[in-house]
């Protein structure tokens, strides 16, 4: 069955989702799993010694054993022209960029056998047209030329505007919290352009409203530092004994990293979670309670609610203008930060008596940008098949017999030179169709004049006079310079004398 496919390339993890369309319908975005254990896999490309690349899980477990090898934060750095260092070679950074979608493209292609019709890709809220070109360039060198880039906000949107009923003219604010950064965007359903049997979906209708606000806190990364904070405090001496140049040691940081991504995630949902630490001189459980957690993480979340402020503030509305808030992204899932959300926006609230501002976040809000992309490619391609159609009705050429269209049309008429006026007379259908013999036409041949004749007395007299102005010149010369002169005596030869 034909599919697009979304993508979502974050700074540190990337995701996909596929839109299947079954007959003339399109099911709804379902994530692909890209890794072992979780539909996300980290934003990472490696190389072995023999030129096998990796990607994904395959590339970050590498890191921890050759880093030299493996490449990542190399999302951050598109659209500058200082090339990444990559298994001994030297790699423009959209080019990186551009393999990491390939990659993910080729995985969902090996699974449902054929290419996707259409890919979308979501990228930094703050990318310009310089980074989206040098993206662009770099995915059609690697022949995937049908792909469409877009903001991941607009995508976050899109995916909720799919799924909840958003009413014309009415706003949204989304704010996201990646593993690098975070941002906040005020987005506007448009007046729905399309007719009633057209297949485009709602987030063909958002418009970006005011400016979008961003910072590199808070983030994912600055939060699992929290948590790895804390351990070290719990820990003491075994994990300062960790040596960055040992092999074995970097394999335990990296695995005490991925605990820290976990603890914090578990503590979403439950009031407590223990890191399973494995370290060279220790090996056991370090609890963590969530009020501990939310207490180091507060300072930092607060951030967020604050950019969600001054987006709202600069596409001139007030946050009671707004439907809801969308939170995206792996740490949203904290419950303290969607309550700093809240309150945060209910003081700037004109009617600080009423329920307040819906904040929303879903499920897994680190699938939401790549269901929101795979949403843009279904209506990407809808344009397409409608743009196609129109061109298809607007050159249909209907065939009219001659004799049905000259007995529809024409209208025979008696003219009365004494009345002046014209008579229609009656005309069986049988006389209309009959047409007259066409008559004999007789074509004279062209009388062509033939050209006059040459006289030979007026060509013997032109050649006599010819003969006798060369004699004629032929005898001046000869006189003229053949014989000899009488000297004449000069000026100083009379005076001599």
């Amino acid at each position: 069955m034909p599919y697009v496919l979304g993508v979502h390339l974050g700074a540190t993890s990337t995701s996909a989702a596929v839109v299947v369309r079954d007959g003339g319908q399109w099911a709804p975005p379902a994530p692909f799993p890209l890794g072992s254990a979780r539909a996300e896999v980290p934003t990472a490309l490696g190389r072995l010694p023999d030129g096998t690349r990796l990607a994904g899980e395959a590339a970050a477990s590498r890191a921890a054993e050759s880093p030299e090898w493996v490449c990542t934060d190399f999302v951050t750095e598109v659209g500058t022209d200082t090339p990444l260092l990559l298994g001994g070679e030297f790699v423009p950074p959209h080019r990186l960029a551009a393999s990491m979608v390939e990659w993910v493209a080729d995985q969902v292609a090996n699974r449902y056998g054929y290419p996707a019709e259409h890919i979308a890709v979501s990228h930094g809220a703050c990318w310009g047209t310089h980074r989206t070109h040098r993206l662009h360039r770099a995915l059609a060198e690697l022949g995937l030329t049908d792909v469409t880039l877009l903001p991941e906000p607009l995508a976050v949107a899109t995916d909720y505007v799919s799924r909840q009923p958003v009413s014309p003219g009415r706003s949204i604010a989304v704010g996201n919290v990646g593993g690098s950064g975070a941002d906040a965007t005020v987005l506007r359903r448009g007046e729905s352009r399309w007719g009633e049997g057209s297949v485009r979906g709602p987030g063909a209708e958002l418009e970006l409203r005011g400016v979008t606000v961003s910072g590199s806190r808070p983030a994912g990364r600055e939060l699992d530092d929290l948590v790895l904070e804390q351990l070290r405090a719990e820990l003491g001496e075994p994990l300062a004994e960790l040596d960055p140049f040992e092999a074995r040691h970097r394999a335990a940081a990296a695995h005490l990293r991925a605990e820290c991504t976990r603890v914090r995630e578990e503590l979403s949902t439950r009031e407590s979670a223990a890191a399973n630490v494995v370290l060279p001189s220790f090996s056991g459980e370090v609890p963590l309670a969530r009020l501990r957690y939310e207490e180091l993480a507060r300072p930092h979340l607060e951030l967020l609610p604050e950019k969600l402020a001054q987006a709202v503030q600069s596409a001139s509305l007030v946050p009671d203008d707004l439907e809801a808030v969308v939170l995206a992204g792996g740490p949203t899932r904290t419950p303290l930060l969607r309550r700093l959300v809240r309150e945060r926006l209910h003081e700037r609230s004109p009617a600080a008596e009423g329920a307040g501002i819906a904040v929303r976040v879903d499920g897994s809000p680190e699938l939401v940008a790549a269901r929101g992309a795979a949403y843009c490619a279904v209506d990407v391609l809808s344009a397409a098949t409608d743009r196609a159609a129109a061109r298809a009705e607007t050159s249909v050429l209907v065939r009219v017999d001659d004799s049905v269209a000259e007995a529809e049309h024409v209208q025979h008429y008696d003219y009365d030179p004494m009345n002046e006026q014209a008579v229609e007379a009656p005309v069986d259908a049988a006389d209309r169709s009959a047409r007259p013999p066409r008559p004999p036409v007789e074509v004279e041949p062209m009388h062509i004049e033939p050209p006059p004749k040459r006289k030979a007395v007026k060509i013997v007299k032109l050649s006599l006079a010819a003969i006798l102005i060369i004699f004629g010149l032929v005898m001046t010369f000869v006189q003229g310079f053949g014989g000899q002169q009488p000297e004449q005596p000069g000026v100083l030869r009379q005076v001599g004398n």
